[in-house]
């Protein structure tokens, strides 16, 4: 598989049969960056190599934080989880700005990749052709009860909403399951995303001690291709931190995080 693609269009101006006119070559990259609307520093792009001379700062200046950009590189331990740097930050950014629970004020940046980098939360599905509506092709079936939160990665799936069955195909950065993660009882809810539409209301914090539990979602989501995908379950120990927390709690799971590694 690649991650180019040519873009065409249909020339069909002046005499002759129309014909493709190749306009340029796009990468997956610049899709991801389109998404998340910032770009992404890879190999080619290296700002730490880029030589700027200026005067010496003032002793009195402040010194600016610089951003920690390391913290996405993968170690050899979670070599077997199957994500790129690149992805991996989108997929941080993507969570941490359009999804309210993964928000900088309920989980911190180190947290988030954490998790992220976690083999269990990193996962995929092998798409069976010759059975289409394998049971492991579904992520979520209607009014069965679920506990986890997933976002498409890459690949196509379809959803198939409410008793008229209306049905629709998704892709990468669609996400669902969102009241598993904050809701303290069942609920039934739709979709939680569309790239067309990432702006949510806010949602409601749990009360203190209460154990997040199943819900209901009214929809299904099938595979319809090979997919790779983020899946948080807050009761598993490795997600454990993905309970809502007042941000000035973010300190303490960062220690804990440093502590582990």
């Amino acid at each position: 598989k690649s991650h180019l693609a040519i873009v065409q269009k249909v020339n069909n101006e002046g005499e002759g049969d129309p014909f493709y006119e190749v306009l340029g070559l796009v990468t997956l990259e610049d899709v991801i960056e389109e998404i998340i609307k910032s770009e992404i520093l890879d190999e080619s792009e290296d700002y730490r190599d880029t030589v700027v001379k200026k005067k010496p700062a003032s002793l009195s200046a402040p010194l600016r934080q610089k951003e920690e950009f390391s913290l996405f590189k993968v170690s050899d331990d979670d070599c077997k989880v199957k994500i790129s740097p690149q992805l991996l930050l989108a997929t941080q950014r993507f969570l941490s700005r359009e999804v309210d629970v993964f928000s900088p004020l309920r989980i911190s940046e180190k947290v988030l990749l954490h998790l992220l980098k976690h083999p269990s939360v990193n996962q995929e599905v092998r798409f069976d052709e010759s059975d289409r509506l394998a049971a492991h092709h579904y992520l979520y079936q209607r009014s069965q009860p679920v506990d986890y939160f997933i976002l498409i990665l890459q690949g196509r799936v379809e959803v198939e909403i409410g008793k008229e069955g209306l049905k629709f195909e998704n892709g990468a950065f669609t996400y669902y399951g969102v009241s598993a993660l904050t809701a303290p009882s069942s609920v039934h809810q739709s979709p939680v995303s569309s790239l067309q539409s990432i702006h949510h209301d806010p949602l409601p914090e749990p009360a203190e001690g209460t154990r997040l539990s199943a819900y209901c979602p009214d929809y299904t989501v099938r595979a319809l291709s090979d997919l790779q995908f983020i899946k948080a379950v807050p009761q598993s120990p490795e997600n454990a931190d993905l309970q809502a927390v007042p941000g000035s709690q973010t300190r303490l799971l960062d220690d804990k995080i440093a502590t582990a590694t």
